[in-house]
């Protein structure tokens, strides 16, 4: 069960193999305030409850080496007592931290990301900022992400999502299906996406993928108050509204000329015979 991250600190001020104390205990508790508040945020899914010590144990961080090189510091997480198997909260929780991983280096904030969460992920930065020019983040199993200091902002973290506890329904195609999180995401027509999370009954909505749906939970909106969110989310299936317009008869060509009007021998303009005698010899000039 126990699991390793390295942080790498790249061009970092001081003799390689060290690390100021302040940096690393910035660091250090920012990274295990992240992976305990993931833990948690997976842990909350529906499913078995899990205890408060399951939790502290899931997500507990230790650190085991400090390396030379560009300095290395390596933690193990995860408890130490028990037997080497990955359990389904574990596996999401570490596939959710590496989703973070991932964001910080690209410098986005995914849409899912909790309150919670992004203030422990701005703590992290404000830490990798104080410590090197760069940090890589890496694991046995995982490939490294580079984390350039000058080219990530806190502020990606620390904008408001607003949860407003109200409850609101959204509509569009389920186009995603998480069932280890719980997570489900739906587009509606203008291209607008609204994640769900913690969703009831999730292998049953699962089966309407590909479908048009309607959405139903606790509402959370971004800064500019549109709906990104809903948590413990339920999902129902609706009608295609756009179904009605689609016509998906084939006409064959045949079909075609055969509806389309031949010439009608009477049809035409009527000319006196003075009129068709002027035509003539305008057409002979």
């Amino acid at each position: 069960m126990m699991k390793e991250i390295e942080l790498r600190l790249v061009d970092a001020p001081g003799p390689s193999g060290e690390v100021a104390v302040k940096d690393l205990a910035a660091l250090a508790t920012a990274l295990q305030e992240l992976t305990t508040r993931v833990s948690r945020d997976v842990i909350n899914t529906p499913g078995p409850g899990r205890t408060r010590q399951f939790v502290e144990e899931l997500a507990q961080l230790r650190l085991c080496a400090v390396e030379t090189g560009s300095t290395v510091l390596r933690f193990s997480k995860g408890p130490t007592d028990k037997l080497d198997v990955d359990l389904p909260e574990q596996t999401a929780a570490d596939d959710r931290f590496w989703q973070i991983v991932r964001a910080m280096g690209e410098d986005r904030r995914p849409d899912w990301v909790s309150g919670l969460i992004a203030e422990s992920v701005a703590k992290l930065v404000n830490a990798i900022q104080a410590a090197a020019p760069a940090v890589v983040f890496g694991a046995s199993s995982r490939p490294d992400v580079q984390i350039v200091s000058s080219t990530v902002h806190v502020e990606t973290w620390t904008s408001k999502h607003v949860h407003t506890g109200a409850v609101m329904t959204a509509t569009g195609r389920l186009e995603k299906v998480d069932l280890r999180s719980h997570e489900f995401r739906l587009r509606d027509d203008i291209d607008q996406t609204v994640d769900l999370r913690h969703v009831e009954s999730d292998t049953t909505a699962a089966r309407l993928v590909g479908q048009w749906v309607i959405a139903r939970g606790d509402a959370v909106l971004d800064e500019s108050g549109r709906l990104i969110v809903l948590d413990n989310a339920g999902v129902l299936p609706v009608d295609d509204p756009a179904a009605e317009h689609m016509d998906h008869s084939i006409a064959t060509l045949g079909e075609i000329l055969a509806s389309a009007p031949g010439p009608d021998i009477d049809g035409g303009i009527a000319l006196t015979d003075h009129e068709f005698q002027v035509f003539l010899e305008a057409a002979r000039s």
